[in-house]
């Protein structure tokens, strides 16, 4: 079976943006009268308003709105500066549409730095980004109301995707998840920012084994696991 499509999670699969996201959020907790604990690890890749319940479970919902305001407006200077494709991401990108496999972004990053992101390093490498901000179901920018499970499942029906000829890579549990819902097979890029993804299909320790495995993916049989 040859695949058709392609799908992508961004932070932490296409993009290393742990350091601009991480030190963005710092920069907006300070300008709001906290400071994360030394031994927390702030996480990079779920929704924001998620990222932040999890350093501060207790904080009031009028506080989050001022923190995610903070950050999006250091965007500039924080996370689009020091943000890089993973080494060979560009490359596996402009192989993958050369060779007629349409290429597609799910993310939880809004689509106002999403595309800001992918234009200045994938510009004309993929068909469209999804973000939630264009689902039925999205309320605010402040609460995390849509799941990547219905990110994906909003893109496939956008596109008329062929689940059983489509592949998706991504570094956390909600993209596993999120491809397995969607009957698509699953990549874990154990090299991101996620864990525990030993539920996927194939795992992948770079960039370069993401391609091998969708390039070589009519060659493997599907029930075979961890063949990285």
């Amino acid at each position: 079976m040859n695949i058709k499509s392609a799908i992508f999670d961004l932070d932490g699969t296409l993009i290393d943006s742990k350091t601009g996201i991480v030190n963005g959020l710092k920069n907006a907790f300070s300008s709001n009268g906290l400071v994360v604990p030394e031994n927390i690890d702030i996480p990079v890749g779920p929704p924001l308003h998620d990222t932040i319940l999890s350093i501060f479970p207790n904080i009031e919902e009028n506080m989050i709105k001022k923190i995610t305001e903070s950050f999006r407006d250091a965007y500039h200077k924080f996370d689009l500066p020091v943000s890089k494709p993973f080494s060979g991401a560009i490359n596996m990108l402009k192989i993958l549409k050369n060779t007629g496999i349409e290429v597609y972004i799910a993310t939880y990053k809004p689509k106002i730095f999403s595309q800001k992101i992918l234009e200045k390093y994938f510009k004309n490498l993929y068909k469209d980004v999804v973000t939630p901000t264009e689902l039925p179901s999205w309320v605010n920018i402040y609460q995390n109301n849509c799941t990547k499970t219905d990110i994906v499942r909003f893109l496939v029906d956008k596109h008329k995707i062929d689940c059983s000829k489509c592949i998706m890579a991504g570094d956390a549990i909600s993209d596993i998840e999120a491809a397995r819902k969607n009957n698509i097979v699953s990549i874990a890029a154990n090299y991101g920012y996620g864990s525990n993804l030993t539920n996927a299909d194939f795992q992948a320790n770079s960039i370069y084994e993401v391609f091998e495995i969708i390039t070589n993916y009519s060659s493997y049989n599907v029930l075979e696991k961890n063949v990285v």
